[in-house]
Protein backbone atom coordinates (compact mmCIF):
# COMPACT_ATOMS: atom_id res chain seq x y z
CA UNK A 1 0.00 0.00 0.00
CA UNK A 2 1.59 3.35 -0.74
CA UNK A 3 1.58 6.18 1.60
CA UNK A 4 -1.09 8.30 0.19
CA UNK A 5 -3.23 5.19 0.20
CA UNK A 6 -2.14 4.39 3.79
CA UNK A 7 -3.38 8.17 4.52
CA UNK A 8 -6.51 8.12 3.04
CA UNK A 9 -7.65 4.78 4.73
CA UNK A 10 -6.03 6.62 8.11
CA UNK A 11 -8.44 9.30 7.88
CA UNK A 12 -11.03 6.99 6.25
CA UNK A 13 -11.12 5.39 9.70
CA UNK A 14 -10.63 8.72 12.02
CA UNK A 15 -14.08 9.83 10.19
CA UNK A 16 -15.46 5.91 10.98
CA UNK A 17 -14.94 6.75 14.90
CA UNK A 18 -15.58 9.24 17.71
CA UNK A 19 -12.69 11.92 18.93
CA UNK A 20 -11.98 12.67 22.40
CA UNK A 21 -11.46 16.57 22.75
CA UNK A 22 -9.79 17.83 25.40
CA UNK A 23 -12.81 20.58 26.51
CA UNK A 24 -15.61 21.79 25.14
CA UNK A 25 -14.42 24.69 24.47
CA UNK A 26 -12.56 23.31 21.58
CA UNK A 27 -15.26 20.35 20.89
CA UNK A 28 -17.21 23.58 19.93
CA UNK A 29 -15.08 25.36 17.54
CA UNK A 30 -14.45 22.09 15.82
CA UNK A 31 -18.07 21.16 15.58
CA UNK A 32 -18.92 24.18 13.72
CA UNK A 33 -16.08 23.11 11.19
CA UNK A 34 -16.52 19.86 10.81
CA UNK A 35 -20.81 20.09 11.21
CA UNK A 36 -20.31 17.44 14.37
CA UNK A 37 -22.28 16.35 17.48
CA UNK A 38 -20.72 16.89 20.39
CA UNK A 39 -21.07 13.91 23.41
CA UNK A 40 -20.45 15.34 27.05
CA UNK A 41 -20.06 12.65 29.86
CA UNK A 42 -20.27 14.39 33.12
CA UNK A 43 -19.30 12.62 36.61
CA UNK A 44 -17.78 13.22 39.59
CA UNK A 45 -14.47 11.24 40.36
CA UNK A 46 -13.56 11.84 43.79
CA UNK A 47 -17.83 11.64 45.02
CA UNK A 48 -19.83 9.99 42.43
CA UNK A 49 -18.82 6.10 42.89
CA UNK A 50 -21.68 5.12 40.53
CA UNK A 51 -20.45 7.21 37.60
CA UNK A 52 -16.79 5.76 38.17
CA UNK A 53 -18.70 2.42 37.06
CA UNK A 54 -19.79 4.22 33.75
CA UNK A 55 -17.23 6.22 33.42
CA UNK A 56 -15.23 2.56 32.42
CA UNK A 57 -17.40 2.30 29.72
CA UNK A 58 -16.74 5.79 28.31
CA UNK A 59 -12.92 5.59 28.13
CA UNK A 60 -13.16 1.72 26.43
CA UNK A 61 -12.24 1.79 23.06
CA UNK A 62 -14.48 0.12 21.84
CA UNK A 63 -16.98 3.10 22.75
CA UNK A 64 -15.27 5.56 20.88
CA UNK A 65 -15.33 3.01 17.94
CA UNK A 66 -19.24 2.31 18.34
CA UNK A 67 -20.85 5.95 19.18
CA UNK A 68 -20.95 6.70 15.82
CA UNK A 69 -19.24 8.58 12.76
CA UNK A 70 -17.94 12.04 13.10
CA UNK A 71 -18.97 12.75 16.96
CA UNK A 72 -16.85 14.59 19.91
CA UNK A 73 -16.23 13.35 22.90
CA UNK A 74 -15.85 15.49 25.85
CA UNK A 75 -15.33 14.00 29.63
CA UNK A 76 -16.53 16.77 32.47
CA UNK A 77 -15.22 15.61 35.95
CA UNK A 78 -17.66 17.63 38.96
CA UNK A 79 -15.11 17.13 41.37
CA UNK A 80 -16.14 18.22 45.08
CA UNK A 81 -12.54 19.26 45.40
CA UNK A 82 -10.96 20.13 42.44
CA UNK A 83 -7.27 21.40 42.31
CA UNK A 84 -6.40 24.87 41.59
CA UNK A 85 -5.41 23.64 37.63
CA UNK A 86 -8.74 21.56 37.59
CA UNK A 87 -10.89 24.76 38.51
CA UNK A 88 -9.06 26.47 35.51
CA UNK A 89 -9.71 23.57 33.35
CA UNK A 90 -14.03 23.67 33.72
CA UNK A 91 -13.87 26.96 32.61
CA UNK A 92 -13.24 25.38 29.04
CA UNK A 93 -16.30 23.36 30.09
CA UNK A 94 -18.80 26.32 31.20
CA UNK A 95 -20.37 26.05 27.80
CA UNK A 96 -21.63 22.46 27.64
CA UNK A 97 -21.69 21.98 31.32
CA UNK A 98 -25.45 20.67 31.17
CA UNK A 99 -28.05 21.43 33.91
CA UNK A 100 -28.55 17.38 34.85
CA UNK A 101 -30.41 16.43 38.17
CA UNK A 102 -28.01 13.68 39.08
CA UNK A 103 -24.71 11.98 37.99
CA UNK A 104 -23.64 10.19 35.88
CA UNK A 105 -24.75 11.62 33.11
CA UNK A 106 -24.43 12.19 29.43
CA UNK A 107 -25.72 14.90 26.91
CA UNK A 108 -25.85 15.63 23.41
CA UNK A 109 -25.04 19.49 21.83
CA UNK A 110 -25.28 19.59 18.08
CA UNK A 111 -23.35 21.28 16.27
CA UNK A 112 -23.54 24.68 17.14
CA UNK A 113 -23.25 24.26 20.47
CA UNK A 114 -27.23 23.96 21.48
CA UNK A 115 -28.44 21.38 24.05
CA UNK A 116 -30.30 18.22 22.32
CA UNK A 117 -30.83 16.47 25.36
CA UNK A 118 -29.61 14.92 28.53
CA UNK A 119 -30.02 11.10 30.60
CA UNK A 120 -29.11 11.34 34.12
CA UNK A 121 -28.89 9.18 37.15
CA UNK A 122 -28.48 5.58 36.90
CA UNK A 123 -31.66 4.77 37.09
CA UNK A 124 -32.20 6.61 33.67
CA UNK A 125 -29.37 5.34 31.98
CA UNK A 126 -29.96 2.19 32.51
CA UNK A 127 -33.50 2.61 31.57
CA UNK A 128 -32.38 3.81 28.42
CA UNK A 129 -30.08 0.69 27.88
CA UNK A 130 -26.79 2.18 28.85
CA UNK A 131 -24.58 4.69 28.18
CA UNK A 132 -23.55 3.29 24.47
CA UNK A 133 -27.74 3.13 23.72
CA UNK A 134 -28.55 6.05 25.79
CA UNK A 135 -25.99 8.36 23.58
CA UNK A 136 -27.44 6.42 20.64
CA UNK A 137 -30.69 7.57 21.50
CA UNK A 138 -29.89 11.09 21.67
CA UNK A 139 -28.02 11.18 18.40
CA UNK A 140 -30.84 9.53 16.87
CA UNK A 141 -33.26 12.50 18.24
CA UNK A 142 -31.27 14.98 16.97
CA UNK A 143 -31.46 13.54 13.71
CA UNK A 144 -35.00 13.35 13.61
CA UNK A 145 -35.46 16.63 14.66
CA UNK A 146 -33.48 18.23 11.88
CA UNK A 147 -35.10 15.87 9.78
CA UNK A 148 -38.63 17.83 10.97
CA UNK A 149 -37.11 21.29 10.55
CA UNK A 150 -35.50 20.59 7.23
CA UNK A 151 -38.87 19.29 5.93
CA UNK A 152 -40.21 22.87 7.11
CA UNK A 153 -37.87 24.54 4.44
CA UNK A 154 -40.38 25.69 1.86
CA UNK A 155 -43.85 24.74 3.43
CA UNK A 156 -46.32 26.96 4.46
CA UNK A 157 -48.07 28.88 7.44
CA UNK A 158 -49.66 26.32 9.66
CA UNK A 159 -47.59 23.46 8.23
CA UNK A 160 -44.20 24.94 8.37
CA UNK A 161 -45.11 25.89 11.93
CA UNK A 162 -46.19 22.29 12.76
CA UNK A 163 -43.22 21.05 11.62
CA UNK A 164 -41.11 23.22 14.09
CA UNK A 165 -42.91 23.10 16.55
CA UNK A 166 -42.67 19.22 16.25
CA UNK A 167 -38.88 19.59 16.59
CA UNK A 168 -38.87 21.19 19.39
CA UNK A 169 -41.39 18.45 21.32
CA UNK A 170 -38.80 15.85 20.11
CA UNK A 171 -36.30 17.58 22.62
CA UNK A 172 -38.81 18.28 25.13
CA UNK A 173 -36.64 20.99 26.55
CA UNK A 174 -39.10 23.67 26.14
CA UNK A 175 -37.08 26.32 24.46
CA UNK A 176 -33.86 25.07 26.06
CA UNK A 177 -31.41 26.80 28.64
CA UNK A 178 -31.09 30.62 28.37
CA UNK A 179 -33.76 30.43 25.36
CA UNK A 180 -31.42 28.97 22.92
CA UNK A 181 -34.01 27.68 20.42
CA UNK A 182 -36.55 31.07 20.51
CA UNK A 183 -34.92 31.67 17.04
CA UNK A 184 -37.07 28.40 16.16
CA UNK A 185 -40.06 29.99 18.06
CA UNK A 186 -39.59 33.26 16.06
CA UNK A 187 -39.87 31.20 12.90
CA UNK A 188 -43.21 29.53 14.33
CA UNK A 189 -44.68 32.86 14.63
CA UNK A 190 -43.87 34.55 11.55
CA UNK A 191 -44.99 31.30 9.73
CA UNK A 192 -48.16 30.96 11.43
CA UNK A 193 -49.24 34.58 13.92
CA UNK A 194 -52.42 33.16 14.49
CA UNK A 195 -51.19 30.26 16.32
CA UNK A 196 -53.59 28.08 13.99
CA UNK A 197 -51.24 25.27 14.88
CA UNK A 198 -50.76 25.74 18.89
CA UNK A 199 -47.17 25.97 19.15
CA UNK A 200 -47.00 29.56 19.63
CA UNK A 201 -49.21 28.86 22.96
CA UNK A 202 -47.26 25.67 23.95
CA UNK A 203 -43.81 27.74 24.08
CA UNK A 204 -45.20 30.48 25.80
CA UNK A 205 -47.13 28.64 28.59
CA UNK A 206 -46.52 30.29 32.13
CA UNK A 207 -47.99 28.78 34.79
CA UNK A 208 -47.31 31.26 37.16
CA UNK A 209 -49.00 33.77 34.49
CA UNK A 210 -52.40 31.89 35.14
CA UNK A 211 -51.75 31.11 38.77
CA UNK A 212 -51.31 35.43 39.29
CA UNK A 213 -54.07 35.65 36.68
CA UNK A 214 -56.55 33.56 39.06
CA UNK A 215 -55.71 35.47 42.28
CA UNK A 216 -55.92 38.67 40.73
CA UNK A 217 -59.23 38.40 38.84
CA UNK A 218 -60.54 36.97 42.08
CA UNK A 219 -59.41 39.87 44.07
CA UNK A 220 -61.33 41.99 41.42
CA UNK A 221 -64.15 39.93 41.29
CA UNK A 222 -63.73 39.76 37.08
CA UNK A 223 -63.91 35.84 37.47
CA UNK A 224 -65.31 35.93 34.27
CA UNK A 225 -62.06 37.48 32.05
CA UNK A 226 -59.80 34.96 33.81
CA UNK A 227 -62.40 32.04 32.85
CA UNK A 228 -62.18 32.84 29.49
CA UNK A 229 -58.62 32.61 28.93
CA UNK A 230 -58.48 29.80 31.05
CA UNK A 231 -60.93 28.47 27.94
CA UNK A 232 -58.88 29.58 25.51
CA UNK A 233 -55.85 27.56 26.83
CA UNK A 234 -58.47 24.61 27.11
CA UNK A 235 -58.72 24.71 23.52
CA UNK A 236 -54.90 24.13 22.17
CA UNK A 237 -53.75 20.71 21.11
CA UNK A 238 -50.39 20.76 21.60
CA UNK A 239 -49.94 21.61 25.51
CA UNK A 240 -48.19 19.01 27.59
CA UNK A 241 -49.32 16.77 30.45
CA UNK A 242 -47.91 18.84 32.84
CA UNK A 243 -49.34 22.37 30.94
CA UNK A 244 -52.83 20.72 30.77
CA UNK A 245 -52.32 19.79 34.55
CA UNK A 246 -50.58 23.47 35.60
CA UNK A 247 -53.80 24.47 33.68
CA UNK A 248 -56.45 23.07 36.01
CA UNK A 249 -54.14 23.85 38.87
CA UNK A 250 -54.67 27.64 38.07
CA UNK A 251 -58.64 27.04 37.51
CA UNK A 252 -58.94 25.35 40.72
CA UNK A 253 -57.02 28.64 42.31
CA UNK A 254 -59.88 30.72 40.77
CA UNK A 255 -62.82 28.44 40.94
CA UNK A 256 -62.19 28.11 44.88
CA UNK A 257 -62.23 31.79 45.55
CA UNK A 258 -65.49 31.93 42.80
CA UNK A 259 -68.61 31.19 45.30
CA UNK A 260 -70.89 30.66 41.96
CA UNK A 261 -67.78 28.33 40.93
CA UNK A 262 -67.31 26.10 44.12
CA UNK A 263 -69.27 22.71 43.35
CA UNK A 264 -66.74 23.11 39.95
CA UNK A 265 -63.84 22.46 42.10
CA UNK A 266 -64.02 18.88 43.00
CA UNK A 267 -64.35 18.09 39.24
CA UNK A 268 -61.37 20.39 38.08
CA UNK A 269 -58.92 18.37 40.65
CA UNK A 270 -60.16 15.13 39.34
CA UNK A 271 -59.59 16.20 35.84
CA UNK A 272 -55.67 17.18 37.01
CA UNK A 273 -55.81 13.99 38.51
CA UNK A 274 -56.81 11.96 35.82
CA UNK A 275 -54.72 13.64 33.36
CA UNK A 276 -51.39 11.48 35.17
CA UNK A 277 -52.13 10.23 38.52
CA UNK A 278 -48.41 9.27 38.81
CA UNK A 279 -47.22 12.70 38.21
CA UNK A 280 -46.36 15.28 41.45
CA UNK A 281 -48.99 17.53 40.23
CA UNK A 282 -51.55 14.57 39.37
CA UNK A 283 -51.11 13.06 43.66
CA UNK A 284 -51.43 16.45 44.77
CA UNK A 285 -55.00 16.94 43.12
CA UNK A 286 -55.80 13.61 44.93
CA UNK A 287 -54.17 14.46 47.82
CA UNK A 288 -56.43 17.80 47.79
CA UNK A 289 -59.47 15.49 46.90
CA UNK A 290 -59.20 13.86 49.90
CA UNK A 291 -58.63 16.98 52.23
CA UNK A 292 -61.56 18.78 50.83
CA UNK A 293 -63.80 16.19 50.20
CA UNK A 294 -63.81 13.81 52.27
CA UNK A 295 -66.83 12.48 54.23
CA UNK A 296 -67.27 14.14 57.52
CA UNK A 297 -67.82 12.49 60.60
CA UNK A 298 -71.21 12.52 62.63
CA UNK A 299 -71.01 13.43 66.38
CA UNK A 300 -70.33 10.51 68.24
CA UNK A 301 -69.33 8.36 65.22
CA UNK A 302 -65.95 6.35 66.21
CA UNK A 303 -63.50 5.16 64.51
CA UNK A 304 -63.12 1.82 63.29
Amino acid sequence: MNRNAFIALLLLANSAFGQRVADFTTAAAQAKTSKSDIVVFVHGSDWNRPGEVVAKIWNDPRFLSTVGSGVLLVDIDRKENPTDAEKAALKNNEAGNPPVRSLPAVALYDSEGRLVGTVSGTEELAAAGGLLAATKKLLVTRRERDELWKSADGASAIIKAGKLGQGLDRMNLGLGPKGVYKPILEQIRKADPDDKSGYIGKYTFSNEALVDLALKAAESKNYAEAESEFAKWDRNPRLSTTQRQELQAAKFALYQRWPEKKNEVRPILEKMRDIDPKSELGQAAANYIELLFAPKKKKGDSAA
